[in-house]
């Protein structure tokens, strides 16, 4: 904008010195004085040149002023990416809170084939590739539990939480849990053990007690104060299951099948396998398919050291 101000200028001074001269040339042929007209012409160049220059200098004062507003956008812009930045990472993993889990205590016992009662913890023993059967019983008298039921065995959904809500690390670091024990497997079989992982899990329903783990859906209270026991079968039997939420429903599940796939209780309140089912993310940490790969790898004890 500035050049054509300036070229504007140029061909204003062009036509006023052209102006000019031809007045001069006239006054020499045919007028005795044309000082009137000369003083004029000067004049006019002054205020034209005066116009020039203000309009340089307004143009000058927009341009400074649209610098200064894209500046001033940038910076909002900036400001409001890290205040979301922020606010993500300040959230990551908040949405898969269970609330109201509730101090759930269950029982957990392994017996041999006699029915004796023996205190170790026991891993599958199967032939590479062999599906794993889970027999849901009753399962038709809790509409929709089943479907919780496949959910928690079979999902491979990964998700991130913020170690800052377990009390693991510092806000802004995460780490990957599992919400079902189909992605958890999956993931602890990627290393090479000495026994074979089970991956491959199948639901079946059957009231001929078929299948590799059984899962007894039942609405009785258990007398011992358990909310879930596991002997070869994970049956959440307390805290009557009609009045447990899904979440609720599913931490239990997902705990009891822990115990069924071979692993003890973790030493951490905050995981999953606790003893004590207090964690408001009860979902499979990395210490848990940690805790499988050594039991499944040779290891005799499964408990879940975090």
């Amino acid at each position: 904008m500035n050049s054509n101000i300036r070229k504007l200028d140029e061909v204003i001074n062009n036509l006023l010195n052209e102006k000019q001269f031809n007045v001069t040339e006239s006054q020499k042929k045919d007028q005795p004085d044309s000082s009137q007209v000369i003083k004029e012409l000067e004049q006019e160049k002054v205020i034209l040149s005066k116009t020039v220059q203000h309009e340089e200098k307004r143009n000058i004062q927009l341009s400074r002023k649209h610098i200064l507003t894209i500046a001033g956008f940038i910076v909002v812009i900036g400001i409001v990416i890290t205040a979301y930045s922020l606010f993500v990472v300040q959230l990551v993993g908040q949405e898969y809170k269970v609330p109201n889990t509730g101090s759930r205590n269950d029982g957990y016992i392994i017996q041999n084939l006699s029915g004796e009662t023996i205190n170790t913890w026991l891993s599958w023993r199967l032939v590479d590739g062999t599906v794993l059967h889970v027999n849901v019983i009753d399962a038709d008298k809790y509409p929709g539990k089943l479907d919780l039921i496949k959910e928690v065995l079979l999902s491979q959904q990964a998700i991130e939480i913020d170690d800052s809500l377990l009390g693991n690390g510092p806000k802004g670091s995460t780490s990957t849990y599992y919400t079902g024990w189909g992605g958890a497997l999956a993931k602890a079989s990627k290393d090479p053990t000495q026994l074979y992982i089970p991956t491959k899990l199948d639901v079946i329903e059957s009231h001929t007690g078929a299948g590799d783990i059984v899962i007894k859906l039942t609405d009785e209270q258990s007398g011992d104060g358990y909310s879930g026991f596991t002997k070869s079968i994970a049956d959440p039997s307390q805290h009557q299951i009609s009045k447990l939420s899904d979440e609720q429903f599913k931490t239990i599940l997902r705990h009891e099948l822990g115990h069924a796939f071979g692993l003890a209780h973790a030493t951490s309140p905050e995981d999953l396998m606790h003893a004590t089912i207090q964690t408001d993310y009860p979902y499979i940490s990395q210490c848990d398919i940690d805790a499988i790969k050594s039991l499944y790898n040779g290891n005799r004890k499964s408990q879940v050291t975090c």
